[in-house]
């Protein structure tokens, strides 16, 4: 009995070794063979083709190898993954299996890796260069570098560049550079670099700079683009876009973009035209127009010694505050209307006193909808406030103005502003600006 089961399991043993013998050895050469022929068919019809068929013939070539590399990448991720990985220290692959690891090639580490065209490998412990592109079932340690994109299906560790793209499944470590972007679907230390958008969908602890836009699930350091940044959770660092930033939790740092600004929570400072802060922690917005939910707003009705009436909105924080204004008057028979920009800063004493800082400047309109001639009424003002109601102030305070206006209007005619009342300066300077400066005083009603 026991003789019968030790021949058995001799047989057994055989039929393993020749089946992997058959694996081994005679798929990868018959593989490699029927290339060959296929190769030198193709030569000889190319010879009897003209230059719209040779081209098709070469589309259909790369079209049935990107299929082959898919073919067999599908059939390795089947199989068990109990299944013991090997390291090698060199392979060559056209296009796998047709290399020197041949239908094993998916559960080798290679120490150094090169995919004439693409290639499918078990993992990387040094270098792998790819003509198109190479993808690893297993994890990444070294430096990966191919013309089109690299694939890792496990962790990553060290450098990967590539032309198109570059994509890591779990957790990376490192730099990725591509043409177009860089993708790392789990969290990462690193920094990415492409000509269009980064994605890292945890955190990031580390940076993105992209031609067009980047995303992450928190950031510790932060995100450049020409065009927008967002960053779902967390931002300790800082945000530069050319059109906008997004940041859905906190940011302890500074956003900076060419047309608008939003954070849930800010600890440092927003700088554009347009910034929304739900809650402000520690820090300023800085633009011609800042909402900060907990913040300050403020509406004035007014009056000063060059516009009789003044309408200005506020908003932004005590601190520091935007405001925009228009006011208008009537002098020499002649409407003057303007409009304006300001900052400020308020300060809050006790029994309900205050004082108010403010720098502004007016473009001034003489009897006309708009006056293409430079025609600026600047103004610094102090004021102070008496809180008479819970939502009503009464204010005011003394300004210095400095009026600058041309001598020649666009058509070069001789131009004279008509804004000034008064004043205890008047200089004109070689380049054809005129300057008047005067004291004044302002006075209103604050909501």
């Amino acid at each position: 009995m026991n003789l019968e089961m030790s021949t058995n399991n001799r047989q057994i043993t055989d039929l393993k070794k020749l089946q992997d013998e058959f694996t081994l050895n005679f798929i990868p050469r018959s593989l490699i063979l029927f290339t060959h022929f296929a190769l030198l068919a193709k030569q000889h019809s190319e010879n009897h083709l003209n230059t719209k068929n040779k081209s098709k013939m070469k589309s259909l070539g790369t079209g049935l190898t990107v299929i082959l590399l898919l073919s067999f990448g599908l059939r390795a991720q089947s199989q068990e993954e109990s299944q013991e990985t090997k390291t090698r220290p060199f392979q060559m692959t056209f296009v796998t299996p047709l290399g020197t690891n041949g239908l094993d090639a998916w559960n080798i580490t290679n120490k150094f890796s090169i995919n004439l065209y693409a290639g499918y490998n078990g993992g990387l412990d040094g270098i792998e260069l790819s003509g198109f592109g190479g993808m690893l079932k297993n994890d990444m340690e070294g430096t990966q570098i191919a013309g089109f994109g690299n694939i890792v299906m496990h962790t990553g560790n060290g450098f990967q560049a590539a032309g198109f793209f570059n994509f890591t499944k779990l957790r990376f470590e490192g730099l990725q550079i591509a043409g177009f972007a860089n993708i790392i679907a789990s969290d990462a230390k690193a920094w990415q670099l492409s000509g269009f958008g980064n994605v890292t969908t945890q955190q990031l602890d580390g940076g993105q700079i992209a031609g067009f836009a980047n995303y992450s699930k928190g950031n510790t350091i932060g995100q450049a683009s020409g065009f927008a940044n967002v960053n779902h959770g967390d931002l300790k660092g800082f945000q530069l876009a050319g059109f906008t930033n997004v940041n859905t939790e906190s940011v302890e740092g500074a956003q900076i973009a060419g047309f608008a600004n939003y954070t849930r929570k800010l600890k440092g400072v927003q700088i554009a035209p347009f910034n929304y802060v739900d809650s402000l922690e520690k820090g300023l917005p800085i633009g011609v127009f800042s909402i900060v939910k907990n913040g300050y707003r403020a509406f004035e009705i007014s009056a000063n010694e060059t516009l009789y009436g003044v309408a200005s909105f506020k908003t932004g924080t005590e601190k520091f505050y935007n405001i925009i204004s228009v006011g208008a008057s009537y002098k020499n028979e002649m409407i003057l209307w303007g409009w304006g920009y300001g900052i400020g800063t308020f300060i809050q004493f006790k029994n309900n006193w205050g004082l108010a800082i403010e720098l502004l400047s007016y473009q001034i309109n003489e009897d006309e909808w708009f006056t293409e001639a430079m025609n600026l009424n600047n103004k610094l003002q102090i004021t102070t406030s008496k809180k008479v109601s819970e939502n009503m102030d009464v204010f005011g305070g003394l300004s210095w103005n400095v009026n600058v206006s041309k001598t020649l209007d666009h058509n070069q005619n001789a131009f004279e502003s008509s804004i000034t009342p008064y004043h205890v300066f008047n200089k004109t300077y070689g380049n054809d600006n005129n300057v008047k400066m005067y004291p004044g005083f302002t006075a209103g009603i604050r909501f």
